[in-house]
């Protein structure tokens, strides 16, 4: 979930908040006090404005204390101002004032807590705005188990959200000083929370959905965006996540860059069609299952195609969500919808002119008669008519890493798909597997991560280092295949598909074992093996021995 906002003070001067409303706004976060610790001029006016148009509010205080009995008297004058009104946002204490930094973080630790006891009992949320070098460089773990809005963004600001720069860290980030808001003289600090305070009337109206409308959905999303801007290939890896900035014909796109995150071959400036089929897959279905329709080698149209036909899911006949192959495996698309004459697909690396495009740079939309003969034929996969569901990831708390480098992972003992670090604040949602415990993380999204390297506000400290740390990059030892043929596949266990490059070993083929061994789900163990020095995948143990 991510909500966007802006935060406003005097600066602004005089704001019309009917325009304001009618452009669209999450929520307001609003300067309550100034230097002085007088009132900012123009917050009752603001508060106001977002009253008269239902528009959530949170309230900064930017602090210039520099003893206990300063910030407590700030604490109290933040406090008589909002004068028991409600709001829906947090009571941010402003930590940026360059004199307090000479304070030292166990100064400012002791001060942070002299302001937060006295929000707190006058029944309002506490949380903590600075930018991220003085949450890295100034604050203290002891602080960090509080709410942080991360204040990070780029020299060249143009007021737009640029991707690269998000903080792994906070509930909130605010991501430009110099943004454009109709109804808004001059520039504006823009943000975007990934935690919705007010009342959950969002949550309550959600709109149930099976998994292929989502699948259908995030093709239509990068196809239309909305409108007519589809989403464009890049000519370099910047501006990856934007629709349009920096198009180009050398085949850069997000898809590939996130599936190389998630340990796959995300094979970036090359032809990506297949790629973005298996990025919709992955979001939706997760990556186990997403490998188990394409197969290891769901970059290659021809990989695919044989793997469905080896594993009987080809058809000659459409089906709604099924994947498309043209052209003797020179392309493929998704299907949303088909009728008796036509089908109706989602494509990536196309254009809109008619016919089958490839390497057209965008993701479209678009229309084939189901006799055309450029049709080889279609991947049926099995959605199962899922019982629809709201998708809505209700918390029942936080908890904070106690680790650097914790993994975060698609299922219990699954594929890793990002780490957190120590300090990172983490939602849950109360459910566990094992040792295991569900967690929403910025960035990453919806994994697993190891309970007892998450500490749950409030309770004793826990291990802060993680024991026998796995590092992928380091060679263990120089393996040697002892069974004639063993399998290399994209994780471990049988139920995976081979990688592409180098999907068997023979007997008595050296390799290198890497320190990343993992468990399948019938507990035997796998080696992460490096072949050649540059193709990697999962071998089973059994199989080989030190050399």
């Amino acid at each position: 979930m991510e909500i966007k906002g802006i935060d406003v003070s005097a600066h602004q001067g005089k704001i019309n908040w009917d325009t304001v409303a009618a452009y669209g706004m999450d929520f307001v976060l609003l300067r309550i006090t100034e230097l002085g610790n007088v009132v900012d001029s123009y917050f009752e006016t603001n508060f106001a404005g977002c009253n008269k148009h239902k528009i959530p509010v949170g309230v900064y205080k930017y602090s210039y204390a520099m003893t206990i009995a300063e910030i407590q008297s700030e604490a109290r004058k933040v406090v008589s101002t909002l004068n028991s009104r409600k709001i829906q946002f947090p009571v941010f204490l402003d930590l940026e004032y360059h004199n307090q930094r000479t304070l030292g973080a166990e100064s400012i630790h002791k001060m942070a807590d002299a302001f937060r006891k006295i929000i707190e009992a006058a029944g309002y949320k506490f949380a903590i705005y600075c930018n991220l070098d003085w949450y890295m460089n100034v604050i203290c773990s002891h602080l960090r188990k509080y709410e942080f809005w991360i204040a990070r963004y780029p020299a060249n600001d143009n007021g737009t959200l640029q991707e690269r720069l998000r903080p792994d860290i906070g509930v909130g980030w605010q991501y430009s000083s110099k943004a454009k808001i109709p109804g808004i003289s001059g520039n504006v600090d823009r943000d975007v929370f990934y935690k919705d305070y007010a009342e959950p009337k969002k949550e309550e109206t959600a709109v149930a959905k099976t998994k292929l409308q989502e699948f259908t959905d995030l093709g239509d999303y990068y196809a239309n965006n909305g409108g007519n801007k589809p989403y464009l290939e890049k000519r370099t890896n910047a501006y990856l996540d934007d629709f349009q900035k920096n198009a180009g014909y050398n085949n850069y796109t997000k898809f590939a860059r996130d599936v190389n995150s998630w340990g796959q071959p995300g094979c970036q400036a090359q032809p990506w069609c297949a790629e973005y089929q298996f990025w919709k897959l992955a979001k939706v279905l997760g990556i186990t299952k997403a490998l188990q329709i394409m197969g290891g080698g769901f970059y290659n149209c021809v990989s695919i195609t044989n793997w469905a036909k080896k594993n009987g899911t080809w058809h000659s006949t459409p089906k709604d969500g099924s994947l498309v192959i043209f052209r003797d495996g020179s392309h493929i698309g998704s299907v949303r919808s088909y009728s008796n004459t036509y089908i109706y697909t989602n494509e990536g690396n196309t254009s809109s002119a008619a016919g089958v495009i490839t390497n057209g740079g965008s993701c479209r939309n678009k229309r084939y008669l189901r006799s055309d003969p450029v049709i080889d034929g279609y991947i049926w996969i099995t959605w199962g008519d899922e019982k629809t569901s709201t998708e809505t990831w209700k918390a029942t708390g936080t908890v904070t890493s106690t680790v650097d480098a914790l993994y975060i992972r698609e299922e219990p003992n699954g594929y890793v798909l990002g780490q957190i670090n120590k300090g990172n604040r983490v939602e849950i949602n109360g459910e566990k597997s094992g040792m295991w415990t569900k967690v929403k993380v910025a960035g990453i999204g919806i994994g697993w991560a190891a309970t007892k390297y998450l500490q749950v506000d409030g309770t004793s400290n826990k291990s802060t280092t993680i024991t026998n740390k796995q590092d992928k990059t380091q060679r263990l030892f120089v393996g040697k295949v002892t069974a004639t043929s063993t399998d290399v596949r994209t994780w471990a266990g049988t139920n995976y598909p081979t990688i592409k490059k180098w999907p068997k070993l023979a007997k008595g083929n050296l390799i290198d074992i890497m320190n990343f061994t993992q468990k399948a789900k019938n507990g035997t163990s796998w080696y992460y093996v490096r072949i050649a020095n540059k193709y990697y995948g999962f071998a089973a143990a059994k199989d080989i021995k030190k050399q």
